[in-house]
């Protein structure tokens, strides 16, 4: 018999204490147990694990119980995995869609019938097979990682797998140039309706996202500050916070200004459609700016290349990166860093130093 006691690190990061139990049963019985033990300090977590030993050599059939019952499937485990977890742990609507789609077109097809503990790196080869973006295999990865982590923690595994990532190359976000960003502007209004030409300057004057143009209401415009109170967020008639949980305030540009002090204002929305002034949808706001880049000749471009626009644009001005990550709320500053090859750099002078 014997116990040992060690330390591992947990899926938020803290460290807690796993005992590792070996017992031979009077019958000659080899049980072994692997588990979280009880305790902040070393001793604490040892004499939980010798009482669990102790536990084991009275009670080894019953001891055993729970690890022979059937490992549940991943399909299986699903319902569970998103009650108790993203449910439970409130996550955010758009999240929990995000994973219901990843669910249902990615992870069930593939490995949906194999038991959890069945699952290595041999089945995760066979998600990396799949003709998709290097980018959505790597995503798909993520969300198997976190619930066989989940699993793993839950104490349905008894061993995490390794599930690696593909290689991916970093691609550069798709902009309008100056040029372009102003023809299309142009074009809109002397063609198109005001409606469209404010959620072409929310995106690319303002650097909303999508759902942040659906939720913006009138009483988040101030024009006596000449500032947005960028503060919801609209994903699918879900209403919450932006993206990262963080609100964040926005200068208004001049043009942008003048539009929005001129619009109708039918709703407390500042987007409305129909002689009912409902809410714009994600549909709707999107077909209004493919119309508009087609009419320009700007191609089938989507909202998010507005806000690509936006912050391709700031980092040509020689705003710094930090700047950018406050007025685009990024969480984080290398989501930034992906437009910051677009500044002006100091690297000419430098070679033209080397050259003098």
């Amino acid at each position: 018999m014997t116990v040992k006691v060690r330390k591992r690190k947990s899926t938020s990061g803290t460290m807690h204490w796993q005992a590792d139990i070996h017992v031979t049963l009077p019958n000659g019985e080899i049980l072994r147990e692997r588990r979280r033990a009880q305790g902040s300090t070393k001793a604490a977590a040892l004499r939980w694990a010798k009482a669990r030993e102790a536990h084991l050599l009275r009670h080894g059939k019953e001891g055993q119980k729970d690890r022979n019952k059937k490992t549940p499937t991943l399909g299986e485990f699903v319902e569970q995995f998103r009650r108790d977890y993203l449910i439970a742990n409130r996550w955010r609507p758009s999240t929990i869609y995000t994973w219901d789609s990843v669910l249902a077109r990615q992870l069930i097809p593939v490995l949906g019938s194999y038991p959890l503990d069945a699952i290595g790196p041999r089945e995760v080869q066979l998600l990396k097979r799949r003709p998709l973006a290097a980018s959505t295999i790597n995503m798909v990865l993520a969300k198997l990682r976190a619930m066989l982590r989940q699993a793993y923690e839950w104490e349905l595994i008894e061993k995490m797998p390794k599930v690696s990532a593909v290689k991916e190359v970093q691609s550069t976000p798709e902009y309008l140039s100056f040029d372009d960003y102003e023809r299309l502007l142009e074009v809109t209004r002397g063609v198109l309706d005001e409606m469209t030409l404010v959620i072409l300057l929310l995106g690319g004057d303002a650097g909303l996202r999508c759902g942040e143009m659906l939720a913006l209401r009138w009483c988040h415009i101030f024009p006596e500050r000449n500032r947005i109170h960028v503060s919801e967020n609209d994903v699918r008639g879900h209403v919450g916070p932006p993206k990262g949980g963080r609100d964040r305030w926005l200068p208004m540009t001049k043009q942008l200004r003048k539009v929005l002090m001129g619009m109708e204002r039918r709703s407390e929305r500042v987007l409305w459609r129909g002689e009912d002034a409902k809410p714009v949808t994600h549909q709707v706001l999107a077909y209004r700016v493919y119309k508009a880049m087609s009419r320009t000749g700007l191609g089938r471009k989507g909202p998010h290349a507005l806000r690509h626009t936006f912050c391709s644009h700031l980092a040509m001005r020689g705003v710094s990166a930090v700047k950018i990550q406050k007025l685009a709320g990024h969480a984080k500053l290398s989501t930034t860093q992906i437009y910051m090859h677009l500044a002006p750099s100091s690297l000419d002078d430098a070679i033209e130093a080397l050259g003098r």
